[in-house]
């Protein structure tokens, strides 16, 4: 019997990315689903340490009115739950992806269900094996959503769940630290979007103190401004200074605005013109910061 790929496009923002590697402009997603580009399923046992493991929230369309019920009756298919990607994305249509692999849930049982709608617990996912099939998942970048219990792939802990390889508590303050960092960054792009809506140009960037004027009246409180940790503020991209939008042929690869310091685990939160956020490892923001010619 030949093998049924799954290939499940969620809407979900990153953010969070892992690598530098961009697959660049895809004509169209029958190019990428031809399993040139990319491979369109893998096994567990394909992963290794460049991997990283991510719990992704629902997709925001989904969120309000989708119950665990009929995610369940989707087996999965509403977006959320554990990915595994290296950071890779891909463009297509103007749209950036990140390429992310994903076991597909398996329909729940009519009795399972029934017992859901009575008040009861949702069936425990059964623990991956070493041939587990993951299906290539396209995560939209553009599009809300959220990225918890970010860690580097552990097969042990994927397929045993053992408390040895749980992050250790060190860790788990990084992450925190990242993801809370990344909201201040996401927040800074509302805010962005809502100045040029009004104003139709870009706020002026000179330095992190000018970006703060330009934009406070745009953001809830002052405190979105630095990073939640250093309480260094996040630097701007002088270039983009009262210039529209339309100046920039790469939006999805153009900085906005970063954080000052890279993280205890070596990555940088970035916000990028088109509204998405990354950490970015140090391979890669070298690359941005020499293609922006930051300081």
């Amino acid at each position: 019997m030949k093998a049924i790929v799954r290939i499940q496009v969620a809407g979900v923002l990153a953010a969070w990315a892992l690598a530098a590697n961009s697959f660049g402009d895809v004509t169209s997603f029958a190019e990428l689903l031809s399993g040139k580009t990319v491979p369109l399923a893998l096994k567990m046992k394909d992963l290794n340490d460049e991997w990283r493991h991510v719990n992704v929230g629902p997709v925001a369309s989904s969120a309000g009115g989708v119950s665990a019920i009929y995610s369940a009756m989707l087996g999965g298919m509403a977006g959320g739950g554990v990915y595994y990607t290296k950071g890779q994305t891909v463009t297509i249509g103007g749209e950036t992806y990140l390429i992310a692999y994903h076991a597909p849930a398996k329909a729940t049982d009519p009795a399972a269900l029934q017992q859901l709608m009575r008040g009861g617990q949702m069936p425990e996912a059964e623990k991956p094996t070493a041939q587990t099939s993951l299906a290539l998942s396209l995560l939209n970048l553009r599009l809300t959503g959220s990225f918890n219990d970010i860690r580097p792939f552990n097969f042990d802990f994927e397929t045993t769940g053992s408390e040895s390889a749980m992050a250790t508590e060190d860790e788990k303050r990084v992450q925190e630290i990242n993801s809370a960092s990344l909201t201040n960054l996401r927040k800074l792009g509302t805010a962005l979007l809502t100045y040029e809506r009004e104003r139709k140009v870009l706020p002026l960037f000179d330095d992190a103190r000018t970006a703060q004027e330009e934009l406070v009246l745009y953001v809830s409180s002052k405190e979105v401004f630095v990073q939640p940790e250093t309480k260094k503020p996040y630097q701007p991209n002088p270039a983009l200074s009262g210039k529209k939008r339309a100046d920039f042929d790469k939006p999805a690869e153009t900085v906005v605005l970063y954080e000052a310091t890279a993280s205890a685990d070596g990555t940088r939160g970035v916000l990028f013109l088109d509204g998405h956020v990354e950490r970015c490892p140090e391979s890669k923001w070298k690359r941005l910061k020499q293609d922006a010619q930051l300081p």
